[in-house]
C-alpha cells in the first residue's frame, strides 16, 4: 500500500504552516524594532531634535560643498524628527499584523490575508520613511555623510532594505494548509 499521497499531504500543511509561522515571526521582529526605537525616540525626543538640528544645519560640510538649503527652521527639525518617529511607528503597526496574523495562523488563507494587511501597510510605511527620511533627506538633501551622524545612514538603509524584503515576503500569495 502506498502512502505516499498521505505523505505528500503532510508535507503540504507543514510547509504552509512554516511559512505562515515565518511570517508572523518577521512582523513581530519588526513591531519589536518599532517597539524599542519608538520608546527610545520618545525617551530622548531633545537628543533627536538635536540630532537632526545637527544635520540639516550641515555644519560639518565643508564651505562651498553643500547645497544652499542649511537650515535650523524648527519647522524642518521637527519634521525630520517627525519621520523618524513615524518610522518607528510603523515597525509597531507591522508588529500588530503579526499578531493579527498569529490569531489567524491555522484559518483559512482568505483570513489569513486579511490578517496580514496591517504586517504589509507597516513594513511597507517603515520602509518608506525610513528611506526617505535617511537615505533621500538626510543623506541625499543634507549631506549628512560629512558628520558623524551620517553613519546612521547606512544602517538606516539596511533597516529599510530589510522592511521593504519582509513587506515582500509577507505580501507572497497563501494557500490553505489543509
Amino acid at each position: 500500500m502506498d502512502d505516499s499521497s498521505g505523505r505528500i499531504q503532510f508535507e503540504r500543511i507543514a510547509g504552509c504552516a512554516v511559512i505562515r509561522i515565518t511570517k508572523v515571526v518577521v512582523a513581530l521582529v519588526i513591531g519589536i524594532w518599532g517597539l524599542i526605537g519608538l520608546v527610545g525616540n520618545l525617551a530622548a525626543l531633545s537628543s533627536v531634535y538635536a540630532t537632526v538640528e545637527k544635520v540639516t544645519s550641515m555644519a560639518a560640510v565643508p564651505e562651498g560643498m553643500g547645497p544652499p538649503w542649511a537650515t535650523t527652521n524648527a519647522l524642518v527639525v521637527g519634521t525630520g524628527v517627525l519621520v523618524i518617529v513615524l518610522g518607528k511607528l510603523a515597525g509597531l503597526i507591522c508588529g500588530v499584523g503579526g499578531i493579527r496574523m498569529l490569531a489567524k495562523i491555522r484559518a483559512s488563507s482568505s483570513e489569513f490575508v486579511a490578517a496580514k494587511r496591517w504586517a504589509i501597510a507597516g513594513a511597507g510605511m517603515a520602509f518608506a520613511l525610513t528611506f526617505f527620511g535617511f537615505n533621500v533627506m538626510a543623506e541625499g538633501a543634507f549631506f549628512a555623510f560629512f558628520g558623524p551622524e551620517g553613519g546612521a545612514g547606512p544602517l538606516a538603509f539596511r533597516f529599510a532594505a530589510g522592511f521593504a524584503l519582509a513587506a515582500l515576503f509577507i505580501a507572497q500569495p497563501e494557500t490553505d494548509p489543509s
